[in-house]
């Protein structure tokens, strides 16, 4: 009987001794294995009107301003835009300057044959450069267009905002987490 019992722990051993080093190597193994490279993602392959665009980088901008934006939205991205920079009784819309929409925007103007076209032009130019000397006129000449005449309505711009009140434009309508939709008026008119 202690035979069979010496024979049974033996193998048992063996078995345990077998198996433990098995284990380890497969562990080892796997842990030892270079990470297999995740698969870059599949590229889509866009076309407009049968021209392959895959070579064409999309920026933001390029989504949200499309080479067809139609001379509306232009005019309010820009009325908008001027917003950041000049005082006026009433705003609304909100969009904030950045370098890489002022050149998207300048871009798609110059490729579109808008019916304001050279003003739209000329503000994007300057804004382009940095300057923004002329934002107070930039703003009234834009927002004519949208009065159709209506020289009573809000909203026409009496002059550049400090770097203070602009500053704190920009915190209100672009850096605070509640203002979700940047188009809609606080209380009716800018603060």
């Amino acid at each position: 009987m202690k035979r069979k019992t010496k024979s049974a722990v033996a193998i048992i051993a063996i078995t345990a001794i077998i198996g433990g080093a098995f284990g380890y190597f497969k562990f080892t193994e796997q842990v030892e294995k270079p990470v297999q490279p995740v698969h870059e993602k599949t590229k889509a392959i866009v076309e407009v009107d049968g021209e392959i665009l895959e070579s064409k980088p999309v920026t933001k901008e390029g989504l949200l301003y499309p080479d067809d934006l139609t001379e509306q939205k232009a005019s309010e991205v820009i009325h908008s835009m001027s917003h950041q920079k000049v005082q006026s009784g009433a705003q609304w819309g909100h969009e904030q300057i950045t370098q890489e929409k002022v050149d998207r925007l300048l871009a798609v103007c110059k490729m579109n044959d808008y019916k304001h076209n050279d003003l739209y032009i000329s503000i994007l130019e300057r804004w382009s450069k940095g300057d923004f000397s002329h934002a107070v006129e930039d703003h009234n000449a834009v927002w004519e267009i949208h009065q159709n005449g209506n020289e009573d309505a809000p909203g026409y711009a009496t002059h550049l905002k400090t770097p203070q009140e602009e500053m704190y434009y920009i915190k209100e309508y672009f850096e605070n987490p509640d203002n979700q939709n940047e188009n809609e008026p606080k209380n009716g008119a800018q603060r």
